[in-house]
């Protein structure tokens, strides 16, 4: 029984850090979307100039240092979205991984639960012999039997 609870709190520890990575990760992961989210709203402003400029009439300088600048933007915003993709797949993989730690202690958990019933089931065996026997001792002597 000593290294059944050794192996559960072994699977605690394990569940636990899967846990505390998969936390880290989460944060990592939404850190990173917005900061995509703050990129592509950059990103809109700077056509919404863009736009507005050519409108007006933006001389051809102006035009090229736009273009240039957007597209710095887009290769950035790019760059986010693959790093926001690569957060999100080792998310998902880190919380397979603590679903099966979690699984992993609770089979350990179940074991334990299983062996302190059959010890219970075999006590109350050796009890309930132990008054039958008592019992037939009190029957076969009524008078030399004291409690």
């Amino acid at each position: 029984m000593a290294a059944l609870h050794k192996m559960i709190e072994l699977a605690e520890q394990r569940s636990d850090g899967a846990l505390l990575t998969w936390q880290r990760l989460k944060q990592q992961c939404d850190e990173a979307l917005m900061k995509l989210s703050l990129l592509k709203q950059h990103r809109e402003r700077y056509h919404d100039l863009f736009r507005a400029g050519l409108e007006q009439g933006m001389p051809a300088m102006s035009t090229m240092a736009y273009l240039g600048f957007i597209g710095q933007i887009d290769e950035v915003v790019i760059r986010q979205e693959s790093e926001v993709g690569r957060i999100e797949a080792a998310c998902t993989q880190q919380w397979q991984e603590l679903v099966e730690r979690r699984r992993e202690k609770r089979l350990y958990e179940i074991f334990g639960e299983r062996a302190a019933s059959r010890e219970l089931a075999a006590a109350f065996r050796r009890s309930q012999v132990e008054i039958d026997d008592l019992l037939q001792r009190v029957v076969k002597n009524p008078m030399q039997s004291s409690f």
